[in-house]
């Protein structure tokens, strides 16, 4: 995990919980942050038991931030994508705040602090990309970005063939089985919203819909199984090599 990008990750998801349910803390906020950081938070969170211990009497930055930080870390370790790390520190967090803050603001105001903190989440992972995972050469053997063999991360070919041959995009003029094939090489087959589809074939949401429907039914695409706004979509796992396709953890 990168150490500065984590920190500031955890100091946005940190901040704002601390001001709903403990404004008068606002003010030493950025002082006792600061502290925490110092360490990272490891030797504050290095048992995840401590984080669930019994409700203290006023909200604790600390807490709040080493909860975050360590959630991070094990999400660090799933082998799963974006959307399932997303999932797995909403779900942590959510869990935390309730055990210790349950009772204390109106469920609206709630699950809206839960969605600011998978949007941030979500923007973390997704700026880190496909090299969140990849391990850093030793110092002095660095590899030219060049001259780095690209993983296979889609099946090219099988997937061209497939779609070509598919009845549901013959009348298509928007969504065509060649834009399709782009787009999955751009999006490495990794798990993607409608707004990505959207935006690359400039279509509107209607429209999007429609085709991502015919695509799933027809078996070229998997759903996460989530509603609204957190629905997400990706390639098949018969259009992915073996070493793309891992297993993940149910989405909460």
């Amino acid at each position: 995990m990168d150490r500065a990008g984590s920190l500031e990750l955890v100091r946005a998801l940190t901040r704002p919980v601390v001001e709903l349910f403990c404004p008068q803390k606002l003010s030493a906020f950025e002082e006792e942050f600061a502290a925490f950081a110092l360490t990272a938070g490891v030797s504050r969170v290095s048992e995840k038991a401590a984080l669930f211990r019994p409700r203290p009497q006023s909200l604790d930055t600390t807490l709040v931030a080493g909860m975050f930080f360590q959630v991070l870390v094990e999400a660090q370790k799933l082998p799963a994508g974006t959307p399932q790390r997303v999932s797995y520190v909403r779900k942590e967090a959510k869990n935390f705040l309730v055990k210790h803050l349950a009772g204390e603001i109106t469920l609206s105001r709630f699950y809206r602090l839960l969605s600011l903190i998978e949007e941030n989440v979500q923007n973390y992972f997704e700026s880190l990309g496909s090299e969140w995972l990849s391990p850093r050469p030793s110092p002095g053997k660095e590899i030219p970005t060049e001259s780095r063999p690209r993983p296979q991360t889609i099946k090219e070919e099988e997937l061209r063939q497939a779609l070509a041959g598919s009845e549901l995009l013959k009348q298509g003029r928007l969504v065509t089985p060649e834009g399709l094939v782009t787009f999955f090489k751009e999006t490495e087959g990794r798990w993607f919203r409608v707004l990505d589809l959207e935006e690359h074939f400039k279509v509107n949401k209607k429209t999007a819909w429609t085709y991502l429907n015919l695509l799933l039914k027809a078996g070229f695409l998997e759903h996460n199984g989530e509603k609204a706004n957190r629905v997400r979509y990706t390639l098949a796992r018969a259009f992915k090599p073996p070493s793309s396709t891992p297993q993940f953890p149910s989405a909460t």
